[in-house]
């Protein structure tokens, strides 16, 4: 038999789950399950409200839930423990959340409302259908899969397992695996249909709610349609799982659902043969749903037409085209659909029922279906009826059904031929030859005596002008010829071909008629029938031999299929390579056919509208020959397009547009060769006037063919000068901003020779470069002629500014650019010009600089060291004039130019650095009073730029960094930018100094940064708080420090140290004088001569506070590397660090001495503890032997508080590391002798001011020797023995410090867990030390930190030698126990060391040694320390659960004759105190149960029938009862459904003390332990009844129990609250579930009618407690209860006239629960 514990896994409730208990995990989406678990509920409430907030600010559907899943009751709620009525309706508020939340889940404030959510009504665990509805639209989004690990689905048999595999891995679910598992997985998909209904629902009560819902629809349609596309075989248990929704979506009035249900329809159409009872269901739900409701009509339609292509021909029965022809919208609709789709299958089926509706005279309402026969009419029946309409001359309903003629144009020939023959009169004649002008058959028939051209060349020119006048823009006949008619006649025209003799054909083929480019027109028609016709004709003319046009029509026809379905084919796939031939013979007919085209082209009878559309046709035949033989054109052209003539036709225009588009790659050579082609193309580019207003200019066309291959391949320079100075000049003289754009995009593109440009800028023969400054000067003397000072005009063939600029705008974004260095010259003499101008016209002239600074910064870029080397003959150092730049800088006062200025030095400085260090101050003193100032992205990039190119080149100039003029330069340089730092913006200080050190060099120049940096703010007046503002520069001058290496902040400290030491001590002020500036670098920093002695201390404490704080700083803690490692150099710097900060320590200490008396004693006293901060940090970084040696001799120095000091030192060492070396441990044990020697330095040497701090000193000692015990105790046990020595005499000491004496008790807890068996000898000492001082109650009670040592201590000697306290154990059970009483005053840690105590007595000791002494312990604390026997049980109840099944075994007797002694503590100990009596047997029930879970069926049954018998014993008398059932009440908890076993033989016994409760106890609280007796009875039967699943209730136990149970609501013993209280809490759930465990209607009816009976008894009180027994009742036999309405009703009705007011209100309450229970109204049965 297993073990009871064992047996009851399989019966635990939701509410025992551990898992709620459990808070080392807790499920969180937002958060780590370890944090979320330190996370108080309030924080996830506020939280969530949080959430709810924001999403009521998107959508107000959310409001509804502020009182229910947010509100305040709601952090009090704990699902697990409520009833299903209660869970059902938080899971409905639930799901109804997440189906709102569901479009906006990806957001934030959703994520909040979830957490929350998941965190107080765990819907991972309890409703996770729901929430996988919300999130399973975002399968493939991170946040699905954190959603997903929250899920408990690991069963096989769990709904959602087949999701397991992606929870690890953490990899959203991919939409292949989505669709897969839905065709495999019906339930699945219904789960997905299911979501759309649910999420309507959700949003139904909200108008317009549903637009937020098209995720919804969109996850909907697209899975179920991909499932279909991918199952191999469409079952009929998919279909009929899916038709419910599809039927559901057609009738949604919402556009979406709609949309997606015609999906589906249209796939399901597809995949499978469907019935075709079937397919005339769904077709007609969707025809039903379009005319309804027209949102979607052609998507209606085209679901329609795809079900009918794909199902069975007639499958769709005549109520569906019925019901269709009253769609108002349908003949417009079809016919749009018509031009883009084939609506063949649903013309088919369509149009008989159309037209049966016209000749029935009804048009297209059509709501009753036709017969039979009519509705399978033939085409040919239909048409012959619409001829008869004809001659009735209904043609207005004949117009209806012309789309019928497209698909069914045979069987009309069929008709017309008959009737042809028939026509008679005039008015019929009339009639029919109206009809055929509708149609494409017109050609073939001869209605009239006279066609009207008899001369078949003259026809056919008529004709001609029919196929092509279609393409006219112009419309100048005033004659619209459709596409229809087009077709018409070339029809007409295959006709009258087929009836030509060959001369005809001939002639009609020949080079000077216009059927064949007509007929090329045609196959460029974008209507399909149009193209089949025309190659129809063309194919007619091929017969005619000997036409110029035979290569290409027969290339052509060819290709007929291609060119029939695609109407770009001509010009996507280049007719010259349909013409294209290897045979040079074939090739050459081919090109003189198209030189015969180009000739149709260039004839000035040839239309424009022609011309252009077999220019179209030709887009892709290009080159000289073709651009010459079609300049006349163009020339004729712009001849027309003059300013004073009409405007060109829009079919000239787009000719021109055309003609202009062979300015080609391949035609520009064109250009060079031939003068004519040069001028016309220079005419377009020149011609701004607009052709057509619908067309671009020609100027704008010309533009957009220069293009960089095109101006490559023109070859001649000069002809592209040319071209440069007409697109230079377009710029300056059109103001149009289309023009400005065409020809910025022109230049943009082409590659240009810098010269070219050069040459636009600056004429050739004019000298380029001004020279030097004085020369510029002289220039500018001789050229000035204005005395008001403005621009002198260009003079000599200079360019004007308005040129120059535009010229030099292009220049700024131009990459393709050939010999930029031909460029300076001429730039700078442009410069020069600029510098010249007056005052009046500085605007216009600082634009200029910027433009021309610019070009030169762009031509630097390229000639830098990454570029092509510059040319001497072109460009020297002298003809680069860094003067006239510097010059720029001083007389501007605009930012933009200083920026362009210095950004042009700092390249210059690359390539000429000695020109620029001439300047070099002048340009960063210049930085520091201006740029660096402005707080914009580009200032910023100006100083970075500048300082990254002018610094390495002075470094390079300046023989290394170390040199003097280095130096002193470099400090210059540092100091413009410190003392410009107060007025940068705060966010780029940082990044200005650390490029400006960055490229100095850190370790050369950091230190004098960071001194010059002290000096600002000590030398500074401070407004407000001087200490702050001091803290907040440090933390600046820190985060500056840690942007460069450790060894490099190093190097810093050192040489700032070096700089104090070399400094003076003090100064007196009196010799304070101005004195020449040194040009030493040192006292560049700091003239001590030019500052005053406060501002010199001032200094020194800056300076020291910076090390002291840089040290401890975070960012250097994170970059320091561990010193004694790989890393030499760090390491020297160290010990470099440690030798200066002693200096300076020494040096400090000694003018604390020699300023003792002197009002500057404090400040020394301050720096020397700053400095003392540094050496602590500094220590950090000491390797282990040098620190070790150096500590040692600090603890024998005099001082105490330099000893104190030291062994702080070390304990900060030995806390922070804890691997060593061996030569190292050895090194730290030697220092034992060391610290016993404080721990044991007699007081009588000390003064009195001294004690206090000697205490401390042997404080800080004992914990020394802890940590020293802990580092290396285990290794090292005999080097520790003196320590245990030493610290037991302090324990052992009477008058001894009681602090001293914690610190002593802690160290012999770390020492007597190290040493184990060599710190037996001492317990004979040891252990009455211990106990003694936790008896000393008064001094633990004020001092916790004592208290806490001895426990600490207690329970490492118990831990660590359990087998050897026994003489002690019985003292140290009852000092546990006491000091449990005392846990209350203490804090979190002293209850960790109890617990830990308790536990080790627990678990360390065997049950043989502990069991005998927890009995005399409790024989002990019985009699006057009752309170402590709740620990001494606690020890034990922890102690069975550590036993095994043996143990358990050999000791139960020992611990039954225990249990039976403590349960008579009620009957012998505490008769009348009922709460300590109730607090202590509680805690012994608590131990006696943890025995019973480990003990089996068998063990169990013995021991609880000698329980049963005790409890009848006259000896203890009622009382006993009393504890016994309070037992078993406990025992039936935890047992569940086992305990039912054991419960036979106390049916009887209930029934008995339910009978005789109230004469049991006489004693004063007699009543009130009958109410206590009464409670464990009810609740230990409620027990029985709950747990019952093997029918324990049989008919006579039924009957024993029925009436004692129903008679408890007559007991009024106790009192009215106690009985209020005894009748909600226990009786009514006893008979509930009593009335659940009979499962019998008889004994429900006999149940029933007893409550029934107690509703007419005389007190009040009794009829509303049977009211909730009734209730009760009802509320758990549900539908059962049916069948006792009958006798239920008459009494409910008296008690409705009840003559006291409670109880009527409670019927009326349980009337209506019950119609909620039964869900009928209960009127009818009153």
């Amino acid at each position: 038999m297993t073990s009871l514990s064992h047996q009851l896994k399989r019966l635990a409730l939701p509410q025992t789950d551990a898992s709620l208990l459990i808070c080392h995990d807790v499920a969180s989406l937002l958060f780590d399950p370890k944090d979320a678990a330190t996370m108080d509920r309030s924080t996830f409430y506020a939280l969530g409200c949080t959430g709810l907030e924001e999403l009521l600010g998107l959508d107000p559907v959310f409001a509804d839930f502020q009182q229910t899943l947010f509100s305040p009751s709601s952090q009090t709620l704990e699902r697990s423990v409520q009833s299903k009525e209660v869970n059902r309706q938080l899971d409905d508020s639930i799901s109804l959340f997440l189906s709102r939340l569901c479009p906006y889940f990806l957001l934030k404030p959703a994520h909040k409302c979830m957490e929350w959510l998941i965190h107080r009504f765990h819907i991972h665990l309890y409703n996770v259908d729901s929430l996988l509805s919300c999130v399973f639209p975002y399968h493939d989004t991170k946040v699905f899969v954190r959603v997903l690990q929250l899920l408990r689905i690991k069963d096989s048999a769990h709904r959602w397992n087949w999701l397991q595999c992606l929870q690890k891995p953490g990899v959203p679910l991919s939409r292949a695996a989505l669709v897969v598992h839905c065709t495999t997985d019906l339930g699945f998909m219904d789960f997905i249909c299911s979501m759309v209904p649910t999420s309507i629902q959700a949003f139904s009560a909200h108008p317009g709610g549903c637009s937020q819902l098209r995720v919804v629809f969109s996850f909907y349609a697209s899975t179920i349609v991909s499932a279909l596309d991918a199952v191999e075989k469409v079952s009929e248990s998919i279909i009929s799982k899916l038709l419910p929704y599809v039927h559901k979506g057609l009738k949604s009035p919402l556009a979406d659902y709609k949309a997606a249900s015609y999906m589906i329809v249209c796939q399901l159409a597809v995949s499978v043969v469907l019935e075709a009872g079937l397919v005339d269901a769904l077709a007609f739900q969707v025809v039903k749903s379009v005319v309804k409701e027209p949102v979607l009509d052609k998507e209606g339609l085209g679901c329609l037409m795809v079900l009918l292509q794909n199902q069975k021909d007639g499958a769709a029965g005549p109520r569906v085209f019925s019901r269709l022809c009253s769609m108002a919208s349908l003949v417009p609709t079809l016919q749009l659909m018509s031009s883009r789709h084939d609506i063949t299958p649903l013309m088919r089926h369509l149009v008989p029922h159309l037209v049966t509706g016209v000749f029935s005279g009804s048009g297209t309402n059509v709501d009753t279906p036709p017969d039979a026969a009519t509705a399978t009419a033939s085409p040919t029946s239909v048409w012959r009826q619409t001829c008869v309409l004809v001659f009735e001359g209904n043609l207005e309903k004949i117009k209806i059904c012309l789309c019928f003629f497209f698909r069914y144009c045979s069987a009309l020939d069929d008709v017309l031929a008959g009737h042809v023959t028939d026509v008679d009169n005039d008015e019929q004649k009339r009639l029919f030859h109206e009809f055929l002008s509708l149609s494409m058959s017109s050609g073939k028939y001869k209605v009239k005596d006279d066609v009207h051209l008899p001369e078949p060349l003259m026809l056919f020119r008529f004709l001609c002008l029919l196929w092509g006048y279609g393409g006219n823009h112009g419309d100048q006949l005033d004659v619209k010829v459709g596409a229809v008619l087009q077709t018409q006649a070339l029809y007409m025209g295959r006709a009258l071909l087929a009836s030509q003799n060959a001369a005809t054909l001939r002639l009609l083929a020949d080079a000077h008629s216009p059927v064949v480019p007509s007929l090329l027109v045609c196959l460029c028609s974008p209507v399909r029938e149009v193209r089949r016709a025309g190659l129809g004709v063309l194919q007619s003319l091929s017969a005619a031999d000997a036409s110029p046009y035979q290569p290409i029509t027969e290339r052509l026809l060819r290709n007929s299929e291609e060119i029939t379905a695609d109407p770009s084919y001509l010009n996507t796939v280049r007719l010259d390579l349909i013409l294209s031939s290897k045979s040079q013979t074939q090739q050459k007919k081919l090109q003189t056919s198209m030189q015969q085209l180009l000739e149709v082209v260039r004839s000035p009878n040839c239309p424009s509208y022609t011309a252009g559309s077999l220019l179209r046709a030709m887009s892709h035949v290009n080159g000289p020959d073709v651009l010459s033989a079609l300049l006349p054109v163009l020339d004729r052209l712009q001849d027309q397009a003059g300013p004073d003539v009409p405007a060109l036709l829009a079919d000239e225009a787009r000719l021109v547009q055309l003609l202009l588009g062979k300015f080609t790659q391949e035609s520009a050579p064109l250009l060079a060769t031939d003068r004519k082609c040069l001028e016309l193309f220079v005419c377009a580019l020149k011609s701004s006037a607009p052709s057509h207003p619908s067309i671009p200019s020609s100027q704008i066309i010309a533009l957009e063919q220069i293009s960089k291959s095109f101006f490559s391949s023109v070859g001649d320079e000069s002809v592209q000068q040319k071209l440069l100075a007409v697109m230079f000049d377009l710029l300056v003289d059109n103001r149009s901003p289309q023009v400005a754009n065409g020809v910025s995009s022109a230049f943009k593109g082409i590659s240009v020779d810098a010269q070219l440009v050069a040459n636009e800028l600056s004429p050739p023969d004019k000298p380029a470069v001004g020279g030097t400054v004085q020369q510029s000067r002289r220039s500018r003397m001789t050229s000035r002629k204005k005395a008001d000072g403005g621009v002198a005009e260009p003079e000599g063939g200079a360019v004007s500014w308005g040129r120059v600029c535009l010229i030099l705008e292009l220049l700024q974004h131009k990459k393709k650019l050939k010999r930029v260095q031909t460029l300076v010259p001429v730039l700078f003499s442009l410069l020069s010009r600029c510098l010249e101008s007056g005052p009046a016209d500085q605007t216009s002239v600082e634009y200029t600089k910027q433009l021309l600074l610019s070009c030169l910064l762009n031509v630097c870029t390229k000639l830098g060291p990454d570029g092509p080397a510059p040319d001497p003959g072109v460009l020297d150092e002298d003809k680069f004039s860094v003067e006239l730049v510097v010059q720029c800088i001083r007389m501007s006062e605009v930012p933009q130019t200083h920026h362009q200025a210095l950004l042009l030095l700092g390249s210059v400085a690359a390539i000429f650095p000695d020109k620029v260090l001439l300047n070099i101050m002048p340009i960063f003193t210049f930085m520091g009073a201006n740029i660096m100032r402005l707080d914009d992205a580009y200032s910023f990039r100006v100083i970075d730029k500048t300082v990254q190119m002018v610094i390495p080149a002075l470094i390079q100039l300046s023989d290394g960094q170390t040199s003097p003029h280095m130096v002193a330069m470099a400090t210059r340089i540092m100091h413009v930018f410190a003392d410009a730092l107060p007025h940068v913006p705060e966010h780029r200080r940082l990044p200005i100094l650390t490029q400006l050190v960055t490229t100095l060099g850190p370790a050369h120049f950091l230190w004098a940064l960071m001194l010059l940096l002290f000096k600002l703010h000590a030398t500074a007046a401070h407004a407000g708080d001087k200490d702050a503002a001091l803290q907040k520069d440090l933390d600046f001058w820190i985060c500056v420090c840690g942007q460069f290496e450790v060894n490099e902040q190093l190097t810093s400290v050192v040489r700032i140290l070096g700089f104090l030491l070399r400094l003076p001590d003090d100064k007196d002020d009196g010799e304070t004088q101005q004195t020449v500036v040194s040009e030493k670098g040192e006292d560049l920093i700091f003239n001590v001569d030019a500052h005053s002695s406060k501002e010199l201390r001032h200094f020194k404490f800056i300076c020291v506070s910076f090390m002291a704080q840089l040290l401890r700083s975070n960012s250097f803690i994170e970059k320091r590397t561990v010193f004694g490692g790989p890393c030499p150099s760090e390491r020297t710097l160290c010990f470099r660090l440690l030798e200066e900060i002693l200096r300076y320590i020494h040096s400090v200490a000694r003018c604390v001495e020699e300023n003792a008396d002197k009002p500057t004693a404090k400040f020394w006293r301050v720096l020397l503890n700053k400095a003392y901060e540094v050496l602590d940090q500094m220590n950090a970084l000491l390797p282990t032997d040098t620190f070790i040696t150096v500590m040692k001799g600090l603890m024998g120095n005099e001082l105490p508080s330099v000893r104190r000091k030291a062994m702080e030192l070390l304990n900060n060492k030995l806390q922070h590391r804890t691997r060593w070396e061996e030569p190292q441990v050895a090194v730290f044990l030697a220092l034992i002798d060391d610290l016993l020697s404080v721990v044991g330095k007699p007081r009588s040497q000390l003064t009195r001011d001294g004690v206090a701090e000697h205490a401390v000193n042997r404080q800080t000692a004992l914990y020394s020797l802890k940590l020293l015990c802990r580092g290396f105790g285990s290794a090292h046990q005999e080097a520790f023995a003196p320590v245990l020595v030493r610290a037991v005499e302090i324990v052992t000491a009477t008058e001894e410090d009681k602090n001293v004496t914690g610190s002593g008790l802690l160290c012999i807890a770390e020492v007597v867990s190290t040493l184990k068996a060599r710190a037996i000898p001492q317990l004979p000492r040891l252990m009455p030390a211990v106990l003694s001082a936790l008896r000393d109650r008064k001094e633990l009670l004020t001092n916790e930190i004592y208290l806490l040592s001895a426990v600490t201590a207690l329970q490492r000697i118990t831990e660590t030698l359990p087998h050897f306290i026994s003489p002690y154990l019985q003292d140290v059970t009852s000092q546990v126990s006491a000091a449990a009483n005392a846990r209350r005053w203490g804090g979190t840690g002293l209850s960790a060391r109890l617990s830990a105590l308790r536990n080790t007595l627990s678990t360390k000791l065997p049950p043989r040694v502990l069991l005998p002494t927890v009995s005399r312990t409790y024989s002990s604390l019985v009699l006057d320390r009752k309170t402590q026997l709740g620990a001494l049980m606690s020890i034990l109840k922890e102690h069975i659960s550590h036993m095994d099944k043996d143990q358990l075994s050999v000791h139960q007797s020992e611990l039954t004759a225990f249990f039976l002694t403590a349960l008579d503590f009620r009957s012998e100990h505490c008769k009348d105190d009922l709460d300590e009596a109730e607090r202590v047997e509680g805690a012994v029930i608590d131990c006696l149960v943890a025995m019973v879970m480990k003990l089996s069926e068998v063990t169990f049954r013995p021991l609880f029938f000698k329980l049963f018998d005790w409890s009848k014993s006259e000896v203890g008398g009622a009382d006993r009862l009393l504890t016994f059932y309070r037992l078993t009440d406990a025992v039936a908890d935890r047992l569940k459904g086992l305990f039912v076993l054991f419960a036979g033989n106390l049916v009887k016994p209930f029934a008995d003390l339910l009978r005789r409760s109230e004469r049991l106890f006489e004693s004063d609280p007699g009543e009130h332990k009958t109410c206590l007796l009464l409670r464990s009875v009810l609740d230990a039967m409620t027990k029985v009844f709950m747990y019952d699943t093997q029918r324990f209730l049989s008919a006579e136990r039924a009957h024993t129990l029925m009436s004692p149970l129903v008679d408890q609501v007559e007991n009024l013993v106790g009192g009215a609250e106690r009985y209020q209280q005894r009748v909600s809490q226990h009786l009514v759930p006893c008979v509930g579930q009593f009335a659940a465990a009979l499962a019998d209607h008889a004994h429900w009816k006999t149940l029933n009618y007893q409550v029934l009976l107690k509703t007419r008894h005389s007190h009040a009180e009794v009829r509303f407690s049977a009211l909730l027994l009734l209730l009760e009742v009802a509320s758990k036999l549900k539908e059962n209860y049916v069948v006792l309405l009958p006798e239920t009703i008459p009494f409910l009705a008296e008690l409705m006239e009840d003559e006291c007011e409670q109880v009527e209100q409670q019927v009326q309450s349980v009337v209506q629960e019950m119609e909620n229970i039964l869900g009928e109204p209960l009127n009818a049965y009153f």
